[in-house]
């Protein structure tokens, strides 16, 4: 269990060391793409209220690695006490390290305000001010002023790539825990690691995150998961999924 769920983490690592690898630094839109838009559209799957249809479309296909409703019951029940964890812990360290976006660095290097000035703001306020600033830069598109007003919080750890890697930390560790080996578990597997390379690519490319923000969000949801299957495994509360 431990060794498929560190496997399955050092895969999403491998997204922020090849950022840093390749020395890749987000400075602007100058050279946003069209294929980008589509980045944008799969970031938004992990994006509040969407992400909420992307929990029970998740909870619906694990239905498979289970033998019987009663075990996917109990399975619901662990992925929302995960998601919400996970998710807490993110607020958290957010609130703790108080780092800033990207592209409120961005905005502060192009503009007379600093990101401390910045962050003193309501989240409205900062939301106007993101919308009147960007509204200047003409290669900042309509879809990215209002995704860069929407998130105005704290840059690190990355919220959606903890939400993305600890649904596939959970579809992985219900395989194991269950020794679901079928086709149609390793399909959701599959699926579910290629959602979340591009959820994490997506955070850096739009200019919302910094590599350590995955690499710490990965980590996060690794240790959480790892400790919730640690559990599970060693416990008789297994005798619910037998």
């Amino acid at each position: 269990m431990f060794k498929r769920l560190s496997l399955y983490t050092l895969l999403l690592c491998l997204v922020p060391i090849f950022i840093w690898a390749f020395g890749y630094h987000w400075h602007g839109n100058a050279d946003l793409a069209d294929w980008d838009y589509w980045l944008y559209c799969l970031t938004q799957s992990g994006t509040a209220p969407y992400a909420l249809v992307t929990c029970a479309v998740f909870a619906l296909c694990f239905r498979v690695l289970f033998k019987n409703n009663r075990q996917w019951f109990w399975g619901v029940f662990i992925m929302a006490f995960s998601v919400v964890g996970t998710q807490a812990l993110k607020s958290g360290m957010k609130a703790l390290f108080s780092e800033p976006r990207p592209f409120v660095t961005y905005l502060a290097e192009q503009s007379p305000t600093t990101t401390d000035d910045f962050y003193f703001h309501s989240r409205d306020e900062r939301a106007e001010i993101v919308q009147i600033f960007f509204a200047t830069q003409s290669d900042t598109p309509a879809w990215l002023r209002s995704h860069y007003a929407e998130e105005t919080g704290y840059s690190f750890p990355s919220g959606h790539t903890i939400f993305a890697a600890t649904w596939l930390m959970l579809a992985v560790g219900f395989a194991q825990l269950l020794g679901n080996r079928s086709w149609r578990a390793k399909l959701l597997i599959g699926v579910i690691l290629l959602w979340s390379v591009l959820m994490l690519v997506s955070r850096v490319r739009l200019g919302m995150h910094y590599p350590q923000d995955l690499l710490a969000a990965i980590l996060g949801a690794w240790v959480v998961n790892s400790l919730i299957f640690g559990f599970l495994q060693n416990k008789d509360s297994l005798h619910k999924f037998q």
